[in-house]
Parts: structure tokens; C-alpha cells; sequence
């Protein structure tokens, strides 16, 4: 969109914000939110006339391998203990013996794998020991124990064809693990909570206005189930809050995502960037007794996605190594810094945005699996659910596709991987990819 478009744009949004300042109106009826979706959401276009959210310069990607899903975190697990005798703990080691024990430590935290550095200790009593491993999608653990004897040891964690299985987060509450699947097309198997506002304030102030701060989108019980749950960052359209795109952003707290966004209608502004500063709250709330996300979060396993300026700010973000996958929908520049597998999507109808920030996105990804995805029959907002609760099929790959990749759902791999995926033999849908036939 040229320059002198904007002002023409901006009108609309002022014109409409008189019927729309409040949720309740917003969401009055399908066709008037669709009005508002289409010229309110113009985040990345009505915002590049004063503030520069365009995403990094095209190039090569220059991180992780293929199948993997980017960093996984150091584990925590048992305490090393020892009866008598001192010790040292060379760096990286599995633990240490000696009077009172230290924690033993579990692998080191790496770019698209992890490292175990066992190392052994001495002393008279029991030595600990540290291993890694991380599974061909990029979810891996590290875990300690404590030895009942000897020299501890520890090696670099290997390749796997599928998720690891187990290994206790900080404190042992959880368990990062494969999720049983689940269909994705419906609400999943937790009941849901929406707290609003919660952590800090980030970005920009409106007008006469205070910094925004947070919705969160969260399984009711963090215990059920027992696994860790992921994490993931939502970034709004301009001039819109999570409320809009609740019905998405519900289904995927009920699969079990915590799902963090900000409150802020123009996401793609702020240093930090908003979508971060949520990412950095949870995984602070995870480390806090008085939370009730308190070692329940998996902290490997991180996603990022957003509409229209949220999917440029969304694009902007998946250069940090906490995100592990990211969807922009509606929006997208080239990205050379990602951490892991990407779906760009936009509508075929959309005249507003086009596909060409899609197509050209997908083509600067050299070795990561990456899916361009266009839904045929959506334009700029229609493939959002207005009334009820069924999501629509955009908003249901969106899920599938984060069940894949930060869950590790056996089943739903199937929806984009392999010679003859699900979507690419769906008629609705015009898919390219790269890196994905396996």
C-alpha cells in the first residue's frame, strides 16, 4: 500500500472507532466486526506510515538444521548428596558430592540442540550424574540424579525420531513430554481461564492513555495431566485487543497452550517488543512460588503467531531463540534468523495485504521446514470465527500446526509433513513448502 493510502485508511478506523471503542460493540454483530476487522486490522500498512515494523532483510536462514524446533532448556532434576568428603564441580558436570550435596545440573541450553556435560566427580560419596537429549523436532530435556557410587558421568545428548518422553522440570512438578493428540477442528480437554490485565505494562501508550499490559488465555488446572505445558505469544491487529480473536486464542489455552498477549493495539511497537516482554513474564511467573504458573510451563517450547500488524511484530520476534515456531496470518516479511519450523499464512481473497509478503518470506528459508499457506476463501478477516465457538479451518491448522510443533502430537504430523500432507490434497488451500516432504 503507497503512502498517500494511509490517511485514507486512518479516516476509516476514526470513523468507525465511535461504534467500536468497547468489546461489547465490537463484537456486536459478524458483518460489523468484519467491517472493523478489515480496516482496523491494517496493522502493518496503517502503522508503517509513521513507525518502521517492517521485519528483517531477506537472506538465507542460518540457524538450526531441518527437524529441529529450536533450544531446550537445562534440567534440574534430583539433588546430588554425599556423606563426607569435599568436592569440585568442573563446569558443566552432572553434580557434586561432598557435605550437604549441591543440585546436579542437566545439559546446557543450545541453538537447535542441547549438550550434556557429565563430567565426573570425586569424593566419598555418591557422585551425580547430567544427560541430554533431544528428539528430531527439536523438543529435547536434560535431567539430573543422584549417583549411588563412583565417578558420575554424562555425554552429548544424540538425535532421536521422536519426543522425549520424560525428564522433570524445575521442582519436579510437571513433565516435559509427548501430548496425547487430540482434534484440534474442537476445543481440547481443559477447561479455560482468561485473566486480563496481568504482568507488565510494555509498548506504546495511546494517546492520553496508560501502557497496556496483558491477557493471558490458560488452562484453568496447570496440573492436569501432569505435563508441562507450552507457551504461546499472540500479537493483535491495529486498533484491536486478544478479545477480538478470542475464539482462536480459547482453543488453544484448551489443548493446553498458556497463551500470552498483549493488550496493546499496536503490537509491533514498543523496545522491548511487546511480544517478548510477555514470553519473559511467563517464563518469570514459572520460576515464582506464588504463581500459579509455578513449574508449570515448558520453557523449550515457545510459539509465536499474529494477524496483520501482530504477524509482521510476530515475524520481528521469531528472530529471538525463545520461539521455537511461529504462524504470522496475514503479514509477513523475511525472516533469516528463525529457530525453527514457520507457516506463513494469507487469504486468497485478501486485497488489502496480499500473498506476496507470504511467498517472499517462504523463499529466504534455506533449511528449516516452512509452509506457505493460502486459504483460498479468506480475505484480510474473514478467516476468523465472529459468533460461536467452533473455529474456523484457519484458526484449526493454526492449532494443529502448534500441536505438531510445541507438543509433539504424534498424529496431526501428518496435516503438514510428507509427500501427500492433509492440506496440501485439501482443495481449499494452495500450499508451497520447503523441507517438508519428510
Amino acid at each position: 500500500m503507497k503512502t498517500q493510502d494511509c490517511g485514507h485508511y486512518m479516516g476509516l478506523v476514526e470513523q468507525l472507532s465511535s461504534d467500536t471503542r468497547t468489546e461489547d460493540a465490537v463484537m456486536r454483530t459478524r458483518d460489523s466486526l468484519h467491517n472493523l476487522t478489515v480496516a482496523a486490522i491494517l496493522g502493518v500498512f496503517v502503522c508503517a506510515c509513521s513507525s518502521s515494523s517492517g521485519g528483517v532483510g531477506s537472506g538465507g536462514n542460518t540457524s538450526a538444521p531441518v527437524g529441529s524446533g529450536g533450544s531446550s532448556a537445562a534440567g534440574s532434576g534430583g539433588i546430588a548428596s554425599g556423606s563426607g568428603g569435599s568436592s569440585t564441580t568442573p563446569t558443566g558436570s552432572g553434580g557434586a558430592i561432598g557435605s550437604g550435596g549441591v543440585p546436579g545440573g542437566g545439559g546446557t541450553k543450545g541453538s537447535g540442540g542441547v549438550l550434556g556435560n557429565g563430567g565426573s566427580t570425586s569424593g566419598s560419596g555418591g557422585a551425580g550424574r547430567g544427560d541430554a537429549s533431544i528428539g528430531a523436532d527439536g523438543r529435547g530435556r536434560g535431567d539430573a540424579s543422584m549417583g549411588t557410587g563412583g565417578a558420575g558421568t554424562g555425554g552429548a545428548g544424540s538425535g532421536g525420531s521422536t519426543v522425549d518422553s520424560g525428564g522433570p522440570a524445575p521442582g519436579g512438578d510437571c513433565v516435559v513430554g509427548t501430548w496425547p493428540t487430540a482434534d484440534p477442528s474442537t476445543a481440547g480437554p481443559f477447561a479455560i481461564v482468561t485473566e486480563n490485565p496481568v504482568g507488565p505494562q510494555a509498548g506504546v501508550a495511546p494517546d492520553g492513555g496508560t501502557t497496556p499490559q496483558f491477557t493471558m488465555f490458560r488452562p484453568k488446572d496447570m496440573a492436569q495431566g501432569g505435563l508441562c505445558h507450552p507457551v504461546i505469544t499472540w500479537g493483535n491487529g491495529t486498533n484491536v485487543t486478544p478479545a477480538i480473536y478470542k475464539v482462536l486464542l480459547n482453543n488453544l489455552a484448551s489443548h493446553g497452550f498458556v497463551v500470552i498477549g498483549s493488550n496493546s493495539t499496536n503490537v509491533a511497537q514498543g523496545n522491548p517488543a511487546p511480544m517478548l516482554v510477555g514470553v519473559t513474564w511467563v517464563l518469570q511467573q514459572n520460576d515464582d512460588p506464588s504463581s500459579v504458573l509455578y513449574h508449570r510451563i515448558d520453557t523449550t517450547h515457545i510459539g509465536a503467531t499474529g494477524h496483520s500488524q501482530g504477524a509482521m511484530a510476530t515475524t520481528q520476534v521469531s528472530g529471538d531463540a525463545h520461539i521455537t515456531t511461529s504462524v504470522p496470518i496475514e503479514g509477513a516479511s523475511a525472516q533469516k534468523n528463525l529457530h525453527g519450523p514457520a507457516m506463513f499464512f494469507c487469504g486468497g481473497q485478501d486485497t488489502l495485504v496480499g500473498c506476496s509478503g507470504a511467498k517472499s518470506a517462504l523463499a529466504a528459508i534455506t533449511t528449516l521446514p516452512a509452509m506457505y499457506a493460502e486459504y483460498l476463501a479468506a480475505d484480510h478477516g474473514s478467516w476468523m470465527t465472529f459468533s460461536g465457538t467452533k473455529p474456523s479451518p484457519v484458526e484449526t491448522a493454526v492449532t494443529a500446526w502448534m500441536r505438531v510443533h510445541l507438543m509433539g502430537d504424534p498424529e496431526l504430523r501428518s496435516w503438514f509433513y510428507g509427500a501427500s500432507c492433509k492440506l496440501c490434497t485439501d482443495s481449499g488451500w494452495n500450499i508451497d513448502r520447503k523441507n517438508m516432504d519428510q
